[in-house]
């Protein structure tokens, strides 16, 4: 059984680089192409990454490399769906990252070629961004992790709500007849 020191110290360098991580995100927001949003996905997707990369030193890389891309496709989705949908799915993905590296890596098998170090500072790193994406989007502190408002109906001469046009419709309206 390890001490506390043993595990307290990498979770807890691991959540200071969670938190950097996390003013990276937001200060990334101001750049058009890359907003906190995309940050957070692709920082998701990049911590996914490492374990498949991990499974290479293993004695059994072949299977190893199997379960290290079944968590990526999970977490890559989680990443995907954060980008398009709702930022819950990157508050979910970073809440859920930990319990896969903490089953696998140090308590399982994997434990065998994962640094113990390794997987507790990611742990507190996932940890980390996910309150901070939690806490960004319930406070409305980072625009961009907040859902697209849904705009209003168009309003007919007679006030009748009507729905807006796709896009289809608006190309046939500019096409000339």
């Amino acid at each position: 059984m390890e001490d506390a020191s043993s595990i307290l110290i990498p979770a807890a360098v691991g959540a200071l680089l969670g938190v950097a991580f996390a003013f990276f995100a937001r200060w990334s927001e101001r750049y058009p192409q890359a907003g906190s949003r995309r940050a957070l996905a692709y920082g998701l997707i990049a911590t996914a990454a490492l374990y498949v990369g991990l499974s290479f030193a293993s004695d059994n890389p072949k299977a190893w490399f199997g379960i290290e891309m079944t968590g990526f496709a999970i977490f890559g989705s989680f990443a995907l769906l954060g980008l398009v949908g709702s930022p819950w799915w990157l508050a979910i993905g970073f809440a859920l990252h930990p319990l896969w590296h903490l089953q696998f890596h140090y308590l399982g098998t994997g434990a065998e070629f994962a640094p113990t170090w390794f997987t507790l500072g990611l742990t507190g790193f996932d940890l980390a961004v996910a309150a901070y994406v939690v806490y960004a989007v319930l406070r409305d502190a980072d625009p961009a992790l907040q859902r697209k408002a849904r705009r209003p109906a168009i309003l007919d001469q007679d006030d009748e709500p009507q729905s807006p046009l796709t896009r289809n419709e608006r190309r046939a309206a500019k096409k000339p007849r």
